[in-house]
Formats: structure tokens, sequence, C-alpha cells
């Protein structure tokens, strides 16, 4: 059900990064959405207007719905699952922006241009509790942002209110809520990259498994929990990397220990729960990169001065 991560070069390119795990067949695509474009809200009566144009993976059903992008500006968000935890409000409010949890993609984007604006602003956000016509539920979401400046954070709304969390880590997965994951992280301080060093036992020193057992104990199922230490560690520990492509490549193997091939999680109701897709969004050149589970091929779009000047969506 979704992880998400960020990544800086030693050249200081910064990558936000996640994978679309789903059992609803979403089928979304790159869609650049031009500046003042205008979004109508399921919440009624409620309208919202792009400052920014910006590229995010998206579906149109009577509207377009995003569920990650980056801005023109290199400010990132991606939504992620919150199931039994997210908790919006019933009813709309005066003097607040009032919209849905899918929509909360669409808004950032558009009309954000780093973390600590949207950190300030968040708090001035209504969540409704509406149905999604495309799910069918009032979908429950958390998100995470992360912009060019290495800034990176985690939105959360519960029964206990809206959370913003400075998000040091830069992974976030599902539930439970975001502080859990990192007191959870602390059950693992034994987890290293080299070997572990030979223990006394009485008369008997112990002989290692050789390269690789310093990660005895990394957890490889497919629970939000275990995705969330997994990502950590391989995140904490790749091997530093510079330029564009290594950058990419880098990300893209991080998320390959955290990709869920179809038929090995089934839900209750005896759907695939996969990954869907993969994306690398590079927020300093403003590129998009994304893998398909039918294509291994990476492919490519990006925010460049022409398409800034066009007033029209444009589907890749």
């Amino acid at each position: 059900m979704c992880t998400a991560v960020t990544f800086l070069t030693s050249d200081n390119l910064h990558f936000s990064a996640r994978t679309m795990d789903f059992s609803f067949e979403l089928d979304a695509k790159p869609v650049y959405v031009p500046r003042k474009y205008k979004f109508k809200s399921l919440v009624p009566d409620t309208e919202f207007v792009s400052k920014y144009g910006f590229i995010g993976m998206g579906k149109d059903i009577d509207g377009f719905t995003f569920a990650d992008g980056f801005n023109e500006r290199g400010f990132s968000i991606a939504s992620l699952y919150f199931e039994k935890n997210a908790k919006y409000n019933e009813k709309s409010k005066k003097d607040a922006l009032n919209i849905a949890s899918t929509e909360m993609v669409s808004w950032a984007l558009g009309n954000i241009e780093s973390v600590a604006e949207f950190e300030n602003y968040c708090q001035k956000i209504n969540v409704v509790a509406v149905i999604n016509p495309l799910l069918q539920v009032n979908v429950p979401l958390h998100w995470i942002v992360a912009d060019k400046t290495g800034n990176t954070g985690v939105l959360e709304i519960t029964k206990d209110g809206s959370k913003f969390y400075h998000n040091s880590v830069g992974v976030m997965t599902n539930s439970p809520e975001f502080p859990w994951h990192l007191d959870n992280l602390n059950h693992y301080t034994n987890l290293q990259p080299t070997e572990f060093e030979p223990k006394q036992y009485g008369d008997y020193t112990t002989v290692s498994d050789g390269p690789g057992s310093g990660a005895l104990g990394l957890p490889g199922d497919y629970t939000a929990a275990s995705r969330f230490v997994r990502a950590a560690f391989l995140r904490q520990y790749s091997a530093p990397v510079k330029g564009t492509k290594a950058g990419v490549n880098a990300v893209l193997h991080i998320l390959n220990a955290v990709d869920i091939p179809k038929g090995v999680k089934v839900t209750a109701k005896d759907v695939s729960d996969y990954t869907q897709y993969k994306a690398v969004m590079d927020l300093d050149n403003l590129s998009y990169y994304f893998m398909a589970y039918d294509d291994t091929k990476l492919n490519q779009v990006e925010i460049t001065e022409d398409l800034l000047q066009s007033s029209e969506i444009k589907m890749f």
C-alpha cells in the first residue's frame, strides 16, 4: 500500500519517489496541469485555482485526481493510504480551504512552493469526509511533502486533529501513524551494512556468515511497518552517487526492495494488492520518471519553459 522515500546525491540533487501499491486498478497517467487551471472540489460549492504549473500522476473522472507529483517550484507531494487512522471533518468550515482528501495533491501542487509554506498553511485546510466517485469511499490518506531544499514533512489528520511532522528519515509508508514508525525504528538499531564482529561464548568464538550478516533481522514482509524499516535502512546505507542518472538509478534500487509483485499480497476481498507503478521525481531538474508494472521501460516527462507557457492540460 505504497512506500515513499527522498534521496540526496553527493552533488545535491534532490529526489522524491514512491511506489503506488493498490488493489484497485488506477490506470493513472502523467498529466501536466497549467497555471490558472480551475479545479472543482467534491466538497459542494468549492473551487480552487492553480498558481503553479505541475506534473502529476493522475486520472480524469469528471475532473482530474492526482496521487503524486511536483510543480515548477520543485515542491512535491505524494498521498499514501492511511486506513483506520485518517479522520476528517464531516462539514465544511467558514474561513477555511474545504477540500476532499483526494484533492490535497492537486491543491498543494498548484499553490505551494516549499515544505515550509505547506507547513504554515496546512492548519488552514479543512479536509471534509466526502465519498470519492472512483473508489466509492471516503478515501483515508496521509501525505509526504518534499522540496529542492531537502526539507521533508508528513501531514496526518486523525481523531486528534491535523498534525505536521518533520521527516528526518525521509521515508513514509502506511498505518500506523508516522511517530509510531519512528519509535518502531528504534527496535532495529542492530542493523548495519558491515559484518558483525566475532563474539565469545565461553571458549567458543562465533564466525560470521559473511557479507550481509549485519542486516540479519531486516524485515522482509510487505506490511507497512516492515517496508518502513527496510526502506529506511536501504536509503541510509546506499552508496553515495553523483548526477541525475546515477541518482535515479539509486532510488529505483531502493524502491525495488519494497516492490510488491502480483499475487504475493492478497486482500480480504481476494484481490491482489501490488505495485502498479514506481515514480521518481527530480526536484532540481523538474523531471518525472515512472515505470509501470507491465513494462520495465523507464519513462520520463519534464516541465519545460515551453510547457509552462501552455494554457492546456497535457496527458502523456
